[in-house]
C-alpha cells in the first residue's frame, strides 16, 4: 500500500523547470534512494512532501493517519533548551500526560470519599492512556538514541547554542528517529556522522519498519540500505530497482541501448534525407515527396530517439610539476593533547613516493588537526616532522573558509599564481564555471560550487602531494565519481581524511586509523579493513592484521613503573610474557568491538537498563585496553 503518491507534479522557479509531470509513489517498508546532480531539486521535492512548499500543479497524496518525518540539512532549535530538552520535545504528548499525573497525585494527598474517588478514577485513566504512549520507556529511547547519533552523555545538559555543526546534524537526526514515522524524508542524514554513528544509522534503518527516503551522496550506504533508486534529472524522476551498483549497471546498459538506438536512427534519417535530395525532382519524385512526408512526421513525434545527455561532470587533469622524493614523509615520536585530552601520542610513521593513504577515525579523534601539524599549521607538543625532497604539496580544506567572499571566482583561483588568462579560463571551464559564472562572487557560490573552486586551484598549482581534508563533502555523487578517476590518474603521493568509505575503497591502499591515543597502520582499503574488524570479531584470538604505529617514548618508563606500582590491574599484566599481552589486547579490543557493536544495535534502544550496563562494559573494557597496551608498550619503546 502505498503511503504517498505523486501525480504529475509540476514546480518551476521562473524560467526554470524543476519538476515537469512527476509521478512517484512510495510503499510501506520501501527503503528509496532519491539521487541527482546539486541543485536538481531534491531536497525541494522533500519540501513539497513535507508541506513546506506548495507545487504548481498536480497532487501530493499521502496516506490517512500516515506520519511524515523530515531530517532537513538546516535544523532550527528553541535556543533556550538542552540536548536533552529538544531530544524530549519528541514525547510532547508524553510529557503533558506526565504533568497531568503529578498534578493529580498532589491533588489526591488533600482529598477524600467521593471527591478522592473521582480524582483517583481520572489518575486511573491518565494513566492508562501514558503507558499506551510509551509510559517511562521513553527516557531510555532518548537516551539510546542521542548515543547512537554519536552525542556522549556528558554533551546532554550543553546548551544547542553552543553546538558545532556536526552535533546540530546528529540532534536533529535523534529527534526524528526517536518516535516512529510511516516515513522518513533524511536529507543527507550522514553528514558530520563518523563511521561508528553511519553504521549505527545503516543498522537502525535496516530494520525500520516504515519506509524511508534517503537523499545522499553516500553510496556505500545506498549499496547497503536500499531496495530501489529514483533519479531526479532532467526535472523528470527515474525509477530503478535494487541498491546504488544495480542502478549504476541499469543506467549503463540504458544508455548503451539508447545510444546504440540514436546512432541507428540518424543514420537511416540520413540515409532518407539523401534519397529525398537525390530523387526530389525525377521520376522517383513522387517516392521522395511520401518519404518526405513521413520524415516530417517522424521529426515532429515522439518515436524520435534523443542522444544520451551526459550530466555536465567535473574534469580534473591532476598533473604533477616534478617528480618527488623515494621518502615523501617522515613523523617521529608525535604527540598532540588539549588539555587532558590525548589526541595522538608517540606516534611514528613514514610516507613513500606514490601512496595512497586514506586517514579515518571517531569524530574528535583530531584527524583535521593531524593534517593540519603535519603541515606545520598546528604546534605539535612533541615530536618531529620531515617532509622529503622536491616536494609541491597541494591542500584542500574541507571547512572551504580560507576564500576572500568579495573575490570572484577567477580572482580566488588565480590568486597570486602565475597562470594566463587562458590557462585560468580552461580550468575554471573543467570545474564548469562558463560565461558570467567566473564573476560570481564566492559569497553567492553554495558549497559544492566553493568546494570546485578549491578543486581548481589544486588544478593550477600542479602539487606531487596532495592532503585532503573530506573532500567529497560537498559533491553530487557524479563529482565525486570524476574525482574518484582523476585521483586513480594522479601520478603523486594522496593523503586524506574521508568517512566516505566508497571513496576510500577506491582511493586508499593503506589506511592510518586514529584510536586515541595511538594511530594504526593497515594495509588495505576501507572494506578490508571492515573485514578485518568483523574476522576480530568472530575470532577473538585470531592473529592480527594490522601493524601498530604509535609507540611511547622512552622517557614516561618511570611515570609508567610508579603507575604499575599503584594500579592492582598493571601489577597482574606485568606477569605476563609478551606473548600473553599481545593476545589479551586482542582479546580486549575484540571484546570492545563487540560491546560497541551492541550498543549500536537498533534493539537495544528499547531497554535502557542494557544500555546504561553497555557503557558501563565499553568504560570497563577501554581502561583495560589502556593499561594491556601501555605494560605492552614499556617493555617495547
Amino acid at each position: 500500500m502505498a503511503i504517498v503518491a505523486l501525480n504529475n507534479i509540476e514546480k518551476n522557479f521562473g524560467r526554470r523547470v524543476i519538476f515537469d509531470q512527476l509521478n512517484f509513489t512510495i510503499d510501506r517498508g520501501e527503503r528509496v534512494g532519491l539521487i541527482g546532480d546539486n541543485g536538481s531539486g531534491k531536497s525541494t521535492l522533500f519540501r513539497a512532501i513535507s508541506g513546506q512548499m506548495p507545487v504548481d500543479d498536480g497532487q501530493i497524496i499521502i496516506a490517512d493517519s500516515a506520519r511524515v518525518g523530515h531530517l532537513p540539512q538546516d535544523p532550527v532549535f528553541d535556543p533556550a533548551n538542552t540536548i536533552m530538552d529538544e531530544a524530549e520535545l519528541a514525547f510532547t504528548k508524553l510529557h503533558d500526560l506526565s504533568h497531568q499525573l503529578r498534578e493529580l497525585e498532589h491533588g489526591m494527598a488533600h482529598l477524600s470519599g467521593d471527591e478522592l474517588d473521582k480524582v483517583l478514577k481520572k489518575y486511573q485513566d491518565t494513566q492508562h492512556d501514558f503507558e499506551l504512549a510509551g509510559g517511562y520507556k521513553w527516557q531510555h529511547r532518548v537516551e539510546a538514541m542521542l548515543a547512537g547519533v554519536g552525542l556522549a552523555p556528558a554533551t546532554w545538559e550543553q546548551n544547542v547554542t553552543t553546538l558545532s555543526g556536526g552535533q546540530r546534524s546528529r540532534l536533529a537526526l535523534a529527534k526524528l528517529l526517536i518516535e516512529p514515522c510511516d516515513l522518513l524524508l533524511l536529507d543527507e542524514p550522514t553528514n558530520h556522522l563518523d563511521l561508528a554513528a553511519i553504521a549505527w544509522l545503516e543498522e537502525f534503518l535496516a530494520s525500520y519498519s516504515g519506509a524511508v527516503l534517503i537523499i545522499s551522496h553516500d553510496r556505500y550506504l545506498l549499496d547497503r540500505l536500499t531496495t530501489r533508486i529514483v533519479w531526479l534529472t532532467g526535472a523528470k524522476l527515474r525509477s530503478y530497482p535494487g541498491n546504488y551498483s544495480a542502478f549504476v549497471q541499469q543506467r549503463q546498459i540504458q544508455e548503451l541501448t539508447q545510444q546504440r538506438a540514436y546512432e541507428e536512427q540518424q543514420a537511416d534519417i540520413a540515409k532518407q534525407e539523401e534519397f529525398i535530395r537525390r530523387f526530389g525532382a525525377g521520376q522517383r519524385a513522387r517516392e521522395a515527396k511520401g518519404r518526405q512526408k513521413r520524415l516530417y512526421r517522424l521529426l515532429e513525434s515522439d518515436e524520435i530517439i534523443q542522444n544520451v545527455q551526459n550530466a555536465a561532470s567535473i574534469r580534473m587533469p591532476l598533473k604533477v610539476d616534478r617528480r618527488a622524493g623515494d621518502r615523501v614523509l617522515r613523523v617521529k615520536d608525535l604527540t598532540k593533547s588539549y588539555g587532558k585530552q590525548t589526541l595522538w601520542s608517540d606516534v611514528s610513521l613514514e610516507v613513500g613516493r606514490g601512496e595512497r593513504i586514506g586517514i579515518l577515525g571517531p569524530n574528535a579523534s583530531g584527524k583535521t588537526t593531524f593534517l593540519e601539524t603535519l603541515l606545520g599549521r598546528v604546534e605539535p607538543d612533541a615530536g618531529d616532522i620531515q617532509w622529503g625532497a622536491s616536494l609541491k604539496i597541494g591542500y584542500y580544506d574541507q571547512r572551504l573558509g580560507e576564500f576572500n567572499p568579495d573575490h570572484t571566482v577567477a580572482e580566488e583561483v588565480r590568486g597570486k599564481r602565475d597562470v594566463s588568462d587562458a590557462d585560468l579560463r580552461a580550468v575554471l571551464a573543467l570545474m564548469l564555471f562558463r560565461g558570467d559564472d567566473v564573476d560570481k562572487q564566492i559569497r553567492l557560490l553554495s558549497g559544492g560550487e566553493r568546494a570546485r573552486v578549491a578543486i581548481g586551484r589544486l588544478l593550477v598549482d600542479r602539487p606531487n602531494v596532495l592532503i585532503m581534508d573530506e573532500p567529497t563533502n560537498h559533491l553530487d555523487i557524479n563529482s565525486c565519481e570524476a574525482l574518484e578517476r582523476a585521483l586513480g590518474d594522479f601520478a603523486g603521493t594522496i593523503i586524506c581524511v574521508s568517512h566516505d568509505r566508497y571513496f576510500l575503497d577506491r582511493v586508499a591502499e593503506r589506511l592510518l586509523v586514529l584510536e586515541p591515543p595511538g594511530i594504526v597502520s593497515f594495509e588495505g582499503n576501507y572494506t578490508a579493513w571492515a573485514n578485518h574488524l568483523a574476522r576480530k570479531a568472530a575470532a577473538p584470538v585470531s592473529a592480527p592484521a594490522k601493524r601498530r604505529v604509535a609507540a611511547p617514548q622512552v622517557s614516561r618508563k618511570d611515570a609508567l613503573a610508579k603507575k604499575k606500582s599503584t594500579n592492582p590491574s598493571a601489577r597482574v599484566f606485568g606477569r605476563m610474557n609478551i606473548e600473553e599481552l599481545e593476545k589479551q589486547i586482542e582479546q580486549a579490543e575484540a571484546a570492545l568491538s563487540v560491546c560497541r557493536s551492541k550498543l549500536g544495535d537498533p534493539k537495544t534502544a528499547r531497554d535502557g537498563d542494557r544500555v546504561r550496563q553497555l557503557v558501563r562494559e565499553d568504560e570497563a573494557l577501554s581502561k583495560k585496553l589502556r593499561e594491556l597496551e601501555e605494560e605492552y608498550f614499556a617493555r617495547n619503546p
